[in-house]
């Protein structure tokens, strides 16, 4: 048994097919063939089904392939040991994030590559289920995503930490008859127009909402955040908001715009985080960023 075995067998396994995982690791499909065929009769056991339509797991197999994946991140581990100064550490961070989030995102992004110039970050804006799409299939690392809304079967095979807890608040403008209330109550706001994020955690809380309170008069829904904010200073216009998006808003801070906390709604809070995917390496560069992540949100509060 030697890594490159080890390495054919993660790759067969992601991909489900012999010759795909031999033209990614850029090895003929033969020499992946044969290199499996002598690791199943060293092990005594066949770790995969072969057919026409491609590779498939068998159940010791699969017990297997997990303790494979658990060995190469050691080894990748052990890699990295040998760069851990910061003007050594190399690598890459696929990150996935949410718009909630780029409050804190520009600030991280530049002091980590600030201390560690020589890893390269591939940064993606996606709407939370997407993201938890991209990590299930390995297309990202990391992802910054919204922890309340996704069913346990659909994350069972990420690992998620809270960062943060927010509150709900319903944006409105100075010159509003709701602007003087320190709070609101879903009885205060059903009679007015709202704007809507188009996004799959504000489309679930606007229907919650409405499921508990009834209908709404949406004027319009849309991924620009910069027109929704404008439309509701301009107008008389409402609409719901993280808080935590909205602490340092230029609108917020120059009175334009007034934040109030809804209250007597259940959920009135959202819990945001960071997932990553269960047995994947969690590199040092990853681990990094994220602790460079976390660090700036306290310094933002």
């Amino acid at each position: 048994m030697n890594i490159e075995q080890l390495e054919y067998v993660a790759a067969i396994a992601k991909t489900g097919s012999i010759s795909i995982a031999a033209e990614q690791l850029h090895v003929s499909q033969a020499g992946v063939s044969k290199s499996l065929s002598k690791l199943e009769k060293e092990l005594g056991i066949e770790l995969f089904k072969r057919s026409r339509v491609g590779c498939t797991p068998t159940r010791r197999g699969e017990v297997i392939i997990e303790k494979v994946s658990e060995i190469l991140a050691k080894i990748e581990e052990i890699k990295e040991e040998s760069q851990i100064e910061s003007s050594l550490l190399q690598g890459e961070v696929r990150f996935s994030v949410g718009p909630n989030f780029m409050a804190i995102l520009s600030r991280s992004i530049v002091h980590f590559k600030k201390d560690y110039p020589k890893v390269k970050l591939d940064i993606i804006s996606k709407n939370s289920e997407d993201v938890v799409q991209d990590l299930k299939e390995e297309r990202t690392d990391l992802g910054l995503i919204y922890l309340d809304t996704h069913p346990e079967n659909q994350v069972k095979d990420l690992v998620m930490q809270e960062i943060l807890k927010s509150r709900m608040v319903v944006c409105v403008g100075r010159q509003s008859p709701l602007a003087s209330k320190e709070s609101l109550t879903p009885q205060d706001i059903l009679g007015h127009s709202f704007v809507n994020i188009d996004n799959n955690f504000h489309d679930w809380f606007m229907q919650s909402f409405m499921n508990q309170h009834g209908p709404l008069s949406i004027i319009f829904t849309s991924n620009n955040i910069e027109i929704l904010k404008r439309t509701i200073i301009e107008s008389t216009a409402i609409g719901f908001f993280i808080e935590f998006s909205m602490l340092k808003d230029p609108y917020i801070l120059n009175g334009e715009l007034i934040a109030i906390p809804l209250v007597d709604h259940e959920p009135n809070t959202v819990s945001l985080g960071w997932a990553r995917k269960k047995n994947r390496h969690f590199s040092i560069a990853q681990k990094e960023f994220m602790n460079y992540l976390i660090q700036e949100y306290h310094k933002f509060f």
